[in-house]
């Protein structure tokens, strides 16, 4: 648990990065295919998902306060037309949607199954 905590925390603090397996295999010292099992078995999610998700929800936050979405960092995603493509197929509703309606939870942080402490 304590693992699955410290990979949510770093995507907390490095959304704008991409995340590779490297990554998490040097936070956990477990292999990405054994992180990933024990990930999706204590949350329910499977771990990439859940990365793609969180990293959409955080960007989606910070864009809810700035006058144009589309001058921001919107990375790991390559363009702002990734960015808001995969973030419809997600969440079935648009990024300017969401950011009107700021106060809208699109993913909590470690769906529901884990701390948030």
């Amino acid at each position: 648990m304590d693992k699955i905590n410290a990979v949510i925390q770093y995507i907390d603090e490095h959304y704008h990065d991409e995340i590779c397996n490297k990554h998490v295999e040097k936070l956990t010292g477990y292999s990405f295919a054994n992180f990933s099992v024990e990930f999706q078995r204590v949350t329910g999610m499977q771990f990439l998902r859940y990365l793609i998700r969180r990293q959409l929800t955080l960007i989606k936050d910070e864009l809810c306060y700035t006058n144009n979405p589309q001058d921001k960092n919107y990375s790991p995603f390559n363009s702002w037309y990734e960015f808001s493509n995969l973030f419809k197929c997600e969440f079935k509703i648009t990024v300017d949607s969401a950011i009107e309606n700021v106060h809208i939870v699109l993913q909590e942080r470690g769906n529901g199954g884990i701390s948030n402490d």
